[in-house]
């Protein structure tokens, strides 16, 4: 099993309901997040240091104990009065080893650890989600590579098919293509998209919450997709397909 984890992690927002502002986190009743309690427990069983650490005053600390016992979160170590800007963990490679020693995890909000697996091989995600090819309604793709910073997956696009209306709610995804030419439609607005065709060589970078479709219209399409490992992360706002 190898030596335990010490997992460092966030309370509001991450383990426990964020209500909109500390105030409100410290009045009301605590609500746990999805897969949270069931995640600690693990974590606990397998011997993992548990460090907690919150932008909440020292002053709250007994109010905030008293929340996280009520809902059964266990833990070594409760940090507080954390800064609300960007937290970063920095931590040395062994020596001519190829693993990272550290890494870091950004969840959306009051959403969970439903696709989180510390264990996994790749850490961030669960390995049940790792493939080699699967076959979709338009084509197929195809994993190449997928580690705790990046995923490349080739796709194959048939033509006169589409892949869903989406948008990624942490995944950053940039598009290569490789044969055909690809329609790639992109906004803010589904039923205002903005259309371009990329020919074989030309590449889009697609950011969180862009709304965007892939669609081969001419002639059957392959293309490389690298982006960053939240295999999970589509949200589907229209589909040919009736997939949800």
């Amino acid at each position: 099993m190898g030596t335990p984890k010490t997992i460092f992690c966030d309370i509001d927002g991450t383990l426990l309901n964020h209500f909109g502002n500390i105030n409100d986190n410290i009045q009301y009743d605590p609500i746990i997040l999805t897969n949270v309690l069931q995640t600690i427990q693990k974590w606990e069983n397998l011997n993992y240091k548990i460090i907690l650490t919150t932008g909440r005053k020292e002053c709250t600390r007994k109010r905030t104990e008293e929340q996280l016992f009520k809902v059964g979160i266990i833990y070594d170590y409760l940090l507080m009065g954390i800064t609300n800007g960007d937290r970063v963990l920095i931590n040395d490679k062994k020596k001519d080893g190829i693993k990272n020693t550290a890494y870091s995890i950004n969840l959306v909000r009051n959403e969970g650890f439903q696709f989180l697996n510390i264990d996994s091989k790749n850490v961030t995600i669960d390995d049940k989600l790792l493939f080699t090819k699967i076959e979709k309604p338009w084509g197929y793709e195809e994993l190449i590579e997928c580690n705790d910073r990046y995923v490349v997956k080739k796709l194959f696009m048939k033509k006169s098919n589409s892949c869903s209306i989406q948008y990624h709610k942490l995944k950053t995804e940039t598009i290569i293509v490789l044969s055909g030419s690809l329609h790639i439609y992109t906004g803010d607005d589904i039923d205002n998209l903005n259309k371009k065709v990329y020919l074989p060589g030309e590449t889009i970078t697609i950011k969180p919450y862009t709304i965007h479709r892939m669609k081969a219209v001419d002639e059957d399409c392959l293309y490389i997709e690298t982006s960053t490992n939240e295999l999970w992360d589509v949200v589907r706002l229209q589909d040919n397909y009736n997939r949800t």
